[in-house]
């Protein structure tokens, strides 16, 4: 079966740069931290043409980081 999600965000961000900003200014920490820890995230462009990073996998959830960004594992 085959399912669509649809993703609403949180904020959005009015150029990409600006949404790559907004987490490493929040987790930049985390986003270099060792191999085991890595936090992966794309960004996804609303109709609108506005910009929001979403994370994805288990390490994002474990990171708490659907507190802030929108998380899918």
């Amino acid at each position: 079966m085959i399912r669509c999600i649809d993703i609403t965000p949180n904020r959005t961000y009015a150029t990409r740069a600006n949404a790559i900003k907004a987490v490493e200014k929040m987790f930049g920490d985390r986003m270099t931290a060792s191999n085991d820890e890595n936090l992966h995230f794309f960004i996804h462009t609303t109709p609108e043409g506005r910009f929001f990073p979403v994370f994805f996998g288990e390490r994002a959830l474990r990171a708490m980081m659907h507190t802030h960004f929108n998380v899918v594992a």
